[in-house]
């Protein structure tokens, strides 16, 4: 091969290694059918926070409010994991602000291609800004990433948390 096509090779090669490497991450990615059920009412509980979802969110997907004992429409998702994010209000249907508090779901919830799911919270599956003694507090980063979701509710910083309006009830 003489120098003339051993170049023209390499230009070859090179333009199929660009135009390949721009064609990866557009492949679909699947997707998944995704509900958010709150269960914070399941009788099978030794308590029953009376918690309304008022916001909801998993997988960069918004499930929006989900009444106690009620299940959202479906949404359709990337798989992947990821916590649930929510606002939530104690005991009040009409999800006043100042009864609101960032919630999200205690582990990280998993979905894949193809699957149907929903996504039970309850007493056990959820952590928030102000839990009770002994309990571990929502991590930081998932109450920073409530906090940019729903600006409106004016939550403080994380490491007020505690001094929100609901929290000190």
């Amino acid at each position: 091969m003489n120098a003339v096509s051993a170049k023209w090779v390499a230009v070859v090669l090179g333009t199929m290694l660009l135009v390949g490497a721009a064609g990866c991450g557009t492949e679909d990615d699947g997707a998944a059918t995704v509900q958010i059920k709150n269960d914070f009412n399941n009788p099978e509980m030794d308590f029953q926070p009376p918690w309304t979802i008022c916001e909801s969110s998993y997988l960069d997907v918004e499930f929006g409010k989900v009444a106690i004992g009620e299940t959202s429409a479906e949404q359709e998702v990337i798989p992947g994991l990821d916590n649930v994010l929510m606002v939530a209000a104690w005991d009040d249907p009409t999800c006043a602000p100042e009864n609101c508090l960032p919630l999200a779901s205690r582990n990280e919830e998993e979905v894949v291609d193809g699957q149907t799911r929903t996504i039970a919270l309850n007493l056990p599956n959820h952590q928030g800004p102000c839990p009770p003694e002994g309990v571990q507090p929502i991590p930081e980063e998932l109450y920073d990433r409530i906090l940019a979701l729903w600006p409106e509710y004016n939550f403080l910083p994380y490491d007020q948390r505690t001094e929100n309006t609901q929290c000190l009830d």
